[in-house]
């Protein structure tokens, strides 16, 4: 597995550069791991990705406007406890294929505060076959992402939700699917990668 440990969480906004993933560490500081690695304690189910067959529409996941910051609006795609940031289309058109061959762009998370405990991110590409990678910063082509509970990137904090900062990284556009795993829930958000 390409999972690296992480000793602390380092607040990372996530920046288009060069139309490619890039990551700027902010230097604000957040509060630290709860542990000398990320890989939490959150379980590590079976996928349970929904099957899509040849030639059928993507079943995109539903989004919803939330209240973000002091005064902000912003689209969340999932059913929650834990959010996609943005709609249910990812475009790719911008991003260059790294030396590796994947376009990447950022998929930053949201989760709610009800909420405290670690997560586990993994996903592939459903109707087609199709891998997914992911990144907490450039340069990485990680199988799953990792946060224990404490793990919070928002500048300034949200009082509603975790911000966690990402990458996903796709060799095709498609249909795909994230199941993202709690203590307590495992939820799956389909997505449509466009070029």
């Amino acid at each position: 597995m390409n999972v690296r440990p992480k000793g602390t969480a380092r607040p990372q906004a996530m920046v288009l550069v060069g139309s490619a993933i890039a990551f700027a560490v902010a230097e604000a500081s957040v509060a630290p791991a709860a542990s000398s690695s990320v890989t939490s304690g959150a379980p590590h189910r079976p996928l349970h990705l929904p099957h899509l067959s040849p030639g059928k529409r993507c079943p995109i996941s539903p989004s919803q406007t939330a209240r973000w910051g002091t005064d902000g609006l912003q689209t969340l795609t999932g059913r929650g406890p834990a959010y996609l940031i943005g709609g249910g289309t990812i475009s790719i058109a911008l991003s260059a294929r790294d030396s590796l061959g994947w376009y990447g762009q950022k998929t930053p998370w949201a989760i709610r505060r009800s909420y405290a405990g670690p997560i586990l991110v993994r996903g592939a590409r459903i109707g087609r076959r199709g891998q997914v990678r992911f990144a907490y910063e450039y340069g990485d082509h990680l199988r799953k992402l990792q946060w224990d509970g404490a793990a919070d990137q928002g500048l300034p904090p949200d009082p509603r939700f975790r911000f966690l900062a990402s990458g996903t990284l796709v060799r095709a556009a498609g249909c795909y699917a994230y199941q993202i795993d709690g203590t307590s829930f495992s939820e799956i958000v389909v997505v449509r990668v466009t070029r």
